[in-house]
């Protein structure tokens, strides 16, 4: 889902996901059943230094990493 919005968006590296947008493109598509493979798939995509969580644990940057995966 993260991915697929930063590709729709064009998105380069230093790109920002805002919270709003996690809401908007995540988040009101998700029901409580996925909420822990959520939480999963953020943290992977962190950890493999695809993307970078602000300190608010919602906003995303876009990585070089990641924006080269696109």
């Amino acid at each position: 889902m993260f991915m697929n919005w930063f590709i729709s968006s064009r998105a380069v590296a230093g790109h920002i996901m805002t919270k709003q947008d996690v809401i908007n493109a995540v988040l009101k598509k998700i029901d409580s059943k996925q909420d822990r493979p959520f939480s999963i798939a953020m943290e992977e995509l962190k950890s493999d230094g695809i993307i970078e969580v602000k300190e608010d644990g919602v906003t995303l940057v876009l990585t070089q990493k990641g924006a080269e995966k696109l």
